[in-house]
């Protein structure tokens, strides 16, 4: 049986709706995150001052010119550590700020002129090309779920699993689990025989390197899972999920 007119209207305006909701939360992601600023913190004796730019780059790394006697040499990491996790937090507080009033923005104002979906040729559930898509599909889905419990259970261990960055000299160690970095380690003879501008200088190295290696592995997550990674790509495309179920050619 051929997919009639009415089938194939309520397939269209389903496929309009999810592209809307798509375009409305990308839009209000994306203008988020162009609002973003700057942001600076310092720690509570004034010792350390750190900038994380727009981008969320460490920026700017000031010591303070008492530093040594108002921190120590010795707690200088954890004082670095510390300003970084801060301007983290203030920094993820500004997206949600922007994203929450972008979002009800696009709500309040609509764009009425949003673009209509690219025009379909209409298919055929029922045909044999329709019914090996879908079987492709299950296929696909039951491969990605085979992969499901180790994908979760690798990237459980590697949420947990602390990993090192250096900066060139391996005087500046940062410790993450993760995304979040939970240590500045120094190395307090370089420390106490170095100028200040060149500390600040190799800390941003170690700092920028080592979340630098975070978003690497964020943009490569399905890396080893080549299964779910194909069932995401055609999740993220409503027009090529219902081409593969025969609704549309």
């Amino acid at each position: 049986m051929n997919l009639d007119m009415a089938d194939a209207n309520r397939l269209m305006a389903e496929l309009r709706e999810t592209a809307a909701e798509l375009q409305h939360e990308l839009r209000a992601l994306g203008d988020a995150s162009k609002e973003l600023t700057p942001v600076t913190v310092e720690d509570e004796k004034k010792a350390v001052k750190l900038t994380l730019a727009a981008n969320g780059a460490v920026e700017t790394l000031a010591l303070d010119e008492d530093w040594r006697d108002k921190i120590g040499e010795e707690t200088l990491g954890l004082a670095v550590s510390s300003c970084y996790q801060h301007a983290i937090e203030q920094r993820a507080g500004q997206w949600m700020k922007a994203y929450s009033e972008n979002a009800e923005k696009d709500v309040a104002e609509p764009d009425v002129a949003e673009p209509a979906p690219e025009p379909v040729e209409l298919g055929d559930p029922s045909s044999d090309w329709g019914a090996e898509g879908r079987e492709q599909l299950r296929a696909m889905y039951d491969a990605a779920n085979a992969e499901q419990e180790k994908f979760l259970a690798h990237h459980a261990r590697r949420a947990r699993e602390e990993r090192d960055g250096v900066n060139s000299a391996k005087t500046v160690i940062v410790t993450r689990e993760g995304d979040t970095i939970t240590s500045v380690t120094l190395d307090e003879r370089w420390v106490r025989n170095t100028n200040d501008s060149v500390i600040e200088r190799e800390i941003i190295s170690a700092l920028n390197g080592v979340m630098a290696m975070a978003a690497h592995e964020r943009e490569n997550k399905y890396e080893g899972f080549p299964a779910i990674q194909q069932l995401a790509e055609v999740g993220h495309s409503p027009r090529e999920l219902m081409r593969r179920m025969g609704a549309i050619r």
